[in-house]
């Protein structure tokens, strides 16, 4: 009987989690897609983050990025921002669990001030990152590095782009 409510429960949360991601799908918002890790971790061996930088990862999901930047650059400020509350919870509760410094906000990333990042990592979609154009100059400071995994960032020219597993990275600053 214990093993049939944990099943059950299992069904029901990720019932919960793919009607959020046909609901995020049908508002034209970024699914929850993780990024390989091979991919990240040529995107951090191309990077250079000094202490006390403040890195986010907007669209966290399992904030894959932030946990294997934490193991490389040891004092800079981590934050993730997700806006399904499974992922966030589930989120928080690993990284309590885990003694980890990464900060996860549960936000919608248009709902937050990144004034003070220094870089942004982003795998969202092209919708998204066109509507993301206007916050980055808005609210970013000069200099502020953007990594988009596959998708572009309108108007702007990146300083780099590696390819990684058929999968292009870009580089910008603002």
């Amino acid at each position: 009987m214990t093993w049939l409510i944990i099943i059950l429960l299992i069904v029901i949360i990720y019932a919960f989690f793919f009607l959020a991601q046909f609901y995020n799908i049908i508002l034209n918002r970024a699914p929850f897609i993780t990024t390989d890790r091979e991919i990240i971790k040529k995107i951090i061996s191309e990077l250079f983050v000094p202490e006390q930088a403040t890195v986010y990862e907007l669209g966290c999901g399992q904030a894959m990025f932030l946990r294997l930047l934490e193991k490389k650059f040891t004092k800079i400020n981590l934050i993730g921002v997700e806006n399904l509350f499974l992922v966030y919870l589930f989120d928080k509760i690993k990284f309590n669990i885990l003694g980890s410094k990464i900060e996860i906000l549960h936000k919608n990333i248009f709902d937050i001030n990144l004034k003070d990042a220094d870089f942004l990592y982003c795998y969202l979609s092209d919708e998204i990152m066109d509507k993301m154009v206007e916050k980055f100059k808005r609210e970013c400071k000069v200099g502020t590095k953007v990594i988009s995994c596959v998708f572009t960032l309108r108007n702007f020219t990146p300083y780099k782009v590696i390819t990684v597993n058929n999968d292009k990275i870009y580089f910008y600053e603002i």
